[in-house]
Protein backbone atom coordinates (compact mmCIF):
# COMPACT_ATOMS: atom_id res chain seq x y z
CA UNK A 1 0.00 0.00 0.00
CA UNK A 2 1.44 3.37 -0.95
CA UNK A 3 1.04 6.66 0.89
CA UNK A 4 -1.81 7.84 -1.31
CA UNK A 5 -3.76 4.62 -0.76
CA UNK A 6 -3.24 4.88 2.98
CA UNK A 7 -4.31 8.54 2.86
CA UNK A 8 -7.45 7.48 1.00
CA UNK A 9 -8.33 4.98 3.75
CA UNK A 10 -7.67 7.57 6.43
CA UNK A 11 -9.97 10.00 4.61
CA UNK A 12 -12.65 7.31 4.34
CA UNK A 13 -12.41 6.59 8.07
CA UNK A 14 -12.52 10.33 8.75
CA UNK A 15 -15.74 10.54 6.74
CA UNK A 16 -17.14 7.86 9.03
CA UNK A 17 -16.16 9.91 12.07
CA UNK A 18 -17.93 12.93 10.57
CA UNK A 19 -21.05 10.87 9.91
CA UNK A 20 -21.01 9.67 13.52
CA UNK A 21 -20.68 13.26 14.75
CA UNK A 22 -23.69 14.23 12.66
CA UNK A 23 -25.71 11.38 14.15
CA UNK A 24 -24.80 12.38 17.71
CA UNK A 25 -25.80 15.99 17.04
CA UNK A 26 -29.12 14.66 15.74
CA UNK A 27 -29.57 12.78 19.01
CA UNK A 28 -29.21 16.07 20.88
CA UNK A 29 -32.25 17.42 19.03
CA UNK A 30 -34.58 14.59 20.08
CA UNK A 31 -37.54 15.87 22.06
CA UNK A 32 -37.57 14.59 25.60
CA UNK A 33 -33.92 13.52 25.60
CA UNK A 34 -33.04 12.93 29.25
CA UNK A 35 -30.81 15.72 30.49
CA UNK A 36 -28.26 13.28 31.94
CA UNK A 37 -27.62 11.90 28.43
CA UNK A 38 -26.90 15.34 26.99
CA UNK A 39 -23.45 15.69 28.64
CA UNK A 40 -22.51 12.11 27.73
CA UNK A 41 -23.42 12.66 24.09
CA UNK A 42 -21.42 15.89 24.02
CA UNK A 43 -18.43 13.96 25.40
CA UNK A 44 -18.83 11.36 22.66
CA UNK A 45 -18.97 14.14 20.04
CA UNK A 46 -15.78 15.60 21.48
CA UNK A 47 -14.06 12.20 21.27
CA UNK A 48 -15.18 11.73 17.66
CA UNK A 49 -13.90 15.21 16.80
CA UNK A 50 -10.53 14.28 18.31
CA UNK A 51 -10.42 11.13 16.19
CA UNK A 52 -11.30 13.16 13.10
CA UNK A 53 -8.51 15.66 13.75
CA UNK A 54 -5.94 12.87 14.18
CA UNK A 55 -7.03 11.12 10.99
CA UNK A 56 -6.81 14.41 9.10
CA UNK A 57 -3.34 15.10 10.49
CA UNK A 58 -2.13 11.64 9.46
CA UNK A 59 -3.57 12.02 5.94
CA UNK A 60 -1.92 15.44 5.60
CA UNK A 61 1.47 14.11 6.75
CA UNK A 62 1.36 11.06 4.50
CA UNK A 63 0.02 12.73 1.38
CA UNK A 64 1.88 16.03 1.71
CA UNK A 65 -1.33 17.81 0.70
CA UNK A 66 -2.20 20.61 3.11
CA UNK A 67 -5.57 22.29 3.60
CA UNK A 68 -5.97 25.57 1.77
CA UNK A 69 -5.64 28.65 3.94
CA UNK A 70 -8.44 31.16 3.48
Amino acid sequence: MNKNELSMWLAKNNAGEQEAIQGYFQLLTLPGLPHELYADIQEIISDEMNHSEKLSEWATKLSGVKPAVT
